[in-house]
């Protein structure tokens, strides 16, 4: 017979696994609080793409980002083409959809390095103003809990315009997507008779002209037709939810999706593919593949734009 002190450990132990498992426990609030999945799949092709005309140049150096037709879980839409700031070293590349064995996959854009066509920091860009007439209430006092770790630095919340309302955006704790960068904090600044929103993200040192934007409000609902509205549909996407950490600072995580598969660096740029329905293939995604992409060289003023998928 087992001693009677052992019977007691083994009852106690008992009723906290019966507690754990039976009470309730507190639904995470934080929508942003999600995993980051690699890249959109799309079930069919997307349109063709329609002519653009860039608007003027707003400053020296501006590079035009191509718009492209993106999947918002119903149907296809159509984001508008946008500036960006130059970033020495690196180049913009346009994303495209690329057909799979699941779909369309979308192919990020991003800066990738001079003379490579691998993107190294997936960004998408949106030009769109938010404007109302409503003046933007006073910010709120926060509290900055401790930084998870040395390298990053602390974005303070702010107002946000949904359309029909203002939302606080929490401050967070933000990751530098490559070292020399600094944070510029969003900001609202009035013209005329209405409030207009600057958007925030990482600029070079003594610029306010953002080179990687970060969308920390993609994750407020928004109808069609509002800025936002792209950003709300991809904000599981790296192109839109860069890394950073939530609120107390819970972490986003990057993760591959290619379900079954896997991929690798290829040493040389560009990644190499495994995929386990149909075996080992290798795709060279230093550039776009032959057919049904954007040019990958919108930076180079004389070849960007074009109407491919």
């Amino acid at each position: 017979m087992a001693p009677r002190w052992l019977a007691c450990v083994v009852a106690v132990l008992a009723a906290q696994a019966v507690y754990a498992q039976t009470a309730p426990v507190a639904a995470q609030e934080n929508e942003d609080d999600y995993e980051v999945d690699s890249s959109p799949v799309a079930p069919s092709a997307p349109p063709e793409l329609p002519a653009e005309n860039p608007t003027a140049r707003p400053f020296s150096g501006a590079v035009w980002t191509s718009g492209h037709w993106y999947w918002d879980g119903d149907e296809w839409r159509f984001k508008q083409g946008a500036w960006i700031s130059p970033m020495a070293g690196y180049q913009f590349i346009n994303g495209y959809w690329r057909q799979d064995y699941d779909g369309w996959r979308w192919v990020s854009s991003g800066w990738a390095r001079t003379n490579s066509n691998e993107v190294e920091i997936p960004v998408d860009v949106v030009n769109e103003e938010v404007a109302t007439t409503q003046a933007p209430p006073t910010a709120q006092t926060e509290f900055q809990p401790p930084a998870p770790s040395t390298n990053v630095t602390w974005a303070p919340g702010y107002w946000y315009w949904s359309g029909s309302n203002w939302v606080w955006i929490e401050g967070s704790w933000v990751t530098p997507p490559r070292p020399g960068l600094v944070f510029v904090s969003p900001r609202w600044f009035h013209r005329g008779g209405a409030w207009v929103f600057a958007g925030g993200g990482w600029a070079i040192p003594g610029s306010l002209r953002i080179v990687i934007p970060v969308y920390r409000h993609a994750g407020i609902s928004v109808s069609w037709g509002h800025p936002n509205y792209f950003m709300h549909s991809w904000r599981r996407y790296p192109v839109v939810n860069r890394y950073y950490y939530g609120y107390g600072g819970r972490p986003h995580y990057y993760r591959p999706s290619y379900r079954d598969g896997y991929r690798e660096r290829d040493p040389r740029g560009g990644y190499r593919e495994r995929d386990s329905r149909d075996g080992y293939r290798e795709r060279d995604h230093r550039g776009p593949p032959p057919g049904n992409y954007h040019p990958a060289t919108p930076a180079r003023e004389n070849r960007g734009g074009g109407r491919h998928h």
